[in-house]
């Protein structure tokens, strides 16, 4: 478990190039990039605050206050001044050296990744562009442009996301055999072993806020640590993943302290089979809703279905949740696409009974060209009803 992070250069150049074609396909000539691991996946950036600017012409402007200044030169000097250029904003808002920018840079049409900027920032942008006398157009950029470019992983990233996967799995079987979670210690207690086990084996941070929940609390799909002490004899949720060279994973296992109820061992079951149903569905070319499908119908089929109220999964990466999204189409719902070699998805059913248990199992796959592979590979720990 001690190999380095895969140390490949991720091809920035190429980035920028898909990037600048979905722009102009879209019939803006610069994008406005507001949502921070977009910015990391386009220049190697890693930033808590700064904006991209990313014109027609390829070159992508990093503008960034003087906490963020050394960090974007190094980016500019890796990918090449050519296509990154670093724009100090100083003590200025950002938006007003955005619209300094639009003004020099005679922009026509800036598309803005609405969903990751405020209304304020955006009404305080309008204002800054007018001021400047600029009279382009301004609009939302398309949806999730530069989010379904990082939909399927490169080689590097798949890399990656393989020693992830096979560190989360390294630390689950040690939190399993070491029966981490036990009766008499406290959900947050057992929180606080995982994530420093996390860190043990490698990653720089949880991947999220780790998820612990007993007893009647496991019906709730996301209730964080508390002081509750675990029992014996009840459910607990085991929720939790680790970032490692920038990449998100996530893992989820079901265990009970002691012996199972029939109704329980039951409920395990089905979301077993109805993992292992989603995971059979993974594969080129299918459509994320079917994934999901091929999961609910065995919850459905054993008397669940209203018990599993999320989706089968999401897609992994920078962040934690990103394209694609597998789950039931919502009424207006866009069409995804089909999935491609080299997403990197969760596989995660669960039911959820309020007053007797919830259950969710969860592994990472990767869609190959034969179907997938699992990244992850922890028993379920879950013991045999006798």
């Amino acid at each position: 478990m001690r190999a380095p992070v895969p140390s490949q250069p991720f091809d920035y150049r190429a980035r920028l190039t898909r990037a600048t074609a979905a722009m102009a396909a879209s019939g803006a000539d610069t994008l406005l990039i507001a949502h921070l691991p977009n910015l990391r996946y386009l220049s190697g950036l890693e930033a808590t605050a700064g904006l991209g600017l990313l014109g027609a012409d390829g070159r992508l402007d990093l503008l960034v206050d003087p906490r963020y200044e050394a960090a974007a030169g190094a980016c500019a000097r890796a990918v090449g001044d050519d296509r990154i250029r670093v724009v100090a904003t100083g003590d200025d808002r950002p938006t007003r050296a955005v619209a300094a920018q639009c003004l020099r840079q005679r922009v026509r049409h800036l598309a803005v990744e609405s969903r990751a900027i405020s209304w304020h920032d955006a009404r305080q942008l309008e204002r800054a562009l007018s001021a400047d006398g600029w009279h382009g157009v301004l609009d939302d950029a398309p949806s999730d442009l530069v989010e379904q470019l990082r939909r399927v992983k490169d080689p590097t990233e798949l890399a990656i996301l393989r020693h992830a996967g096979a560190r989360l799995s390294h630390a689950a079987r040690g939190v399993l055999a070491d029966a981490v979670a036990r009766p008499g210690r406290t959900e947050m207690e057992v929180a606080a072993e995982i994530d420093g086990r996390l860190r043990a084996v490698g990653f720089s941070r949880p991947a999220f806020d780790t998820i612990v929940a007993s007893g009647p609390r496991s019906a709730m799909p996301h209730a964080r640590p508390s002081a509750r002490v675990l029992q014996a004899d009840e459910v607990v949720v085991l929720d939790f993943g680790g970032v490692y060279g920038g990449y998100c994973v996530d893992l989820t296992r079901t265990v009970c302290l002691g012996r199972p109820t029939p109704d329980v061992n039951a409920q395990y079951h089905a979301v077993l089979a109805a993992q292992r149903a989603g995971c059979a569905a993974v594969a080129p070319g299918a459509l994320p809703a079917d994934v999901d499908r091929a999961a609910r119908q065995v919850l459905e089929a054993a008397g669940l279905g209203s018990a599993f109220g999320h989706g089968t999964g999401h897609g992994l990466g920078l962040e934690v949740h990103e394209a694609p999204r597998l789950a039931r189409l919502r009424p207006g719902d866009p069409l995804q696409p089909a999935l491609a070699v080299g997403v990197v998805c969760t596989i995660e059913p669960g039911a959820y009974v309020a007053g007797r248990a919830g259950v969710r199992i969860e592994d990472d796959v990767v869609v190959t060209a034969a179907g997938h592979d699992r990244l992850t590979d922890v028993p379920l720990g879950w013991p045999t009803a006798h």
